[in-house]
């Protein structure tokens, strides 16, 4: 671990900050030779990847020729496949070899590429700490991103001052702009604001407003069946829910999935036997986007009069919160 955070220190001077240039970046990959189809590469931007350009494979090798107006992080798919491999690319040469896992072997190009691929095997081994990172890299790029990326980890205020640390050359770069706008989304969902109402499709095919709930206390739960977190918490809701639910509290479930039978077996499978509601857009649509979500599962506890009371990522969390309003 030691070796690791010296090993960033040691590169902390060769970091280069976010300045827009008007060269390209060429991209030469290998793959093992039994890899056949298309390489697609995509830009990763408001939590989406949006397609840049795709090349087919010849022979082990595929190769990648354009421009960037800032570096930023993209992802090399094979084929149609979810198999994905993220790093971070600006206007300069790159040499980049995978394994058959699809995993980076090594990879060359800008300091902010190799600072990145640094940072992503200390964030797989859980060991990643983005203070630390503002502290000694705050005009990075890459610590920008993964500021905006663990947003989640963090309440308001902690988040903001979080941000604050951020070199001001750094204010119009887009994993920042991007902070700006999640501070700002949470500002107006602190506790004691009125909780925006949700329009969802319940199970019956007929419509559920968290409106309809007003008068009792109501915890909304965003998930979606695909989510591994999720499906963990469920128990845990269960019992939360069993708990409380002779005392007017409930449980209104908001589902991101987009696989509509998915969403009704796991409903069933898990036991979720409170209300359930379905938005069409995944993370596009407007109750994750009104509510600035970006982690599932993600819970936030309502009082009887539609007052925002608590918002986390771990349910129990909220136990407190839910004692104190029956006080």
């Amino acid at each position: 671990m030691t070796r690791k955070i010296f090993t960033l220190l040691g590169i902390a001077l060769g970091i280069v900050s976010c300045q827009k240039n008007t060269s390209q970046y060429v991209i030469n990959g290998e793959i093992p030779s039994d890899i056949k189809g298309k390489v697609y590469l995509m830009q990763y931007k408001n939590r989406e990847f949006i397609p840049v350009d795709s090349t087919e494979i010849s022979q082990g090798k595929f190769h990648f020729k354009g421009s960037t107006n800032e570096p930023m992080v993209y992802t090399l798919q094979l084929n149609s496949l979810r198999k994905r491999t993220f790093f971070f690319l600006e206007n300069t040469p790159i040499e980049v070899k995978l394994n058959s896992e699809w995993d980076i072997e090594y990879i060359t190009g800008s300091e902010n590429t190799r600072f990145f691929r640094e940072c992503q095997q200390l964030n797989k081994d859980k060991a990643l700490n983005v203070e630390h990172l503002l502290q000694t890299h705050n005009n990075s790029p890459v610590t920008a991103y993964f500021l905006a990326t663990k947003s989640y980890l963090y309440e308001y205020q902690s988040l903001k001052s979080l941000r604050e640390k951020l070199s001001n050359s750094l204010n119009t770069y887009t994993y920042v702009v991007e902070l700006d706008n999640l501070i700002e989304q949470l500002e107006k969902l602190q506790p004691g604001n009125p909780a925006p109402d949700i329009i969802a499709q319940t199970p019956q095919g007929t419509t559920i407003r968290l409106s309809d709930l007003k008068g009792k206390i109501v915890l909304v739960d965003f998930w979606a069946s695909w989510c591994p977190d999720c499906r963990k918490e469920n128990p845990l809701l269960v019992e939360l829910y069993n708990q409380y639910k002779d005392r007017n509290f409930t449980i209104l479930g908001i589902s991101l999935d987009s696989d509509y039978q998915s969403w009704l077996k796991a409903i069933e499978k898990d036991r979720l036997t409170w209300h359930h509601g379905l938005v069409e857009g995944n993370w596009k649509a407007d109750a994750p986007q009104t509510y600035a979500i970006r982690w599932l599962p993600t819970s936030i506890l309502i009082d009887k009069n539609g007052i925002i009371v608590s918002r986390t990522i771990h349910s129990p969390e909220l136990v407190p919160h839910i004692e104190r309003l029956y006080e």
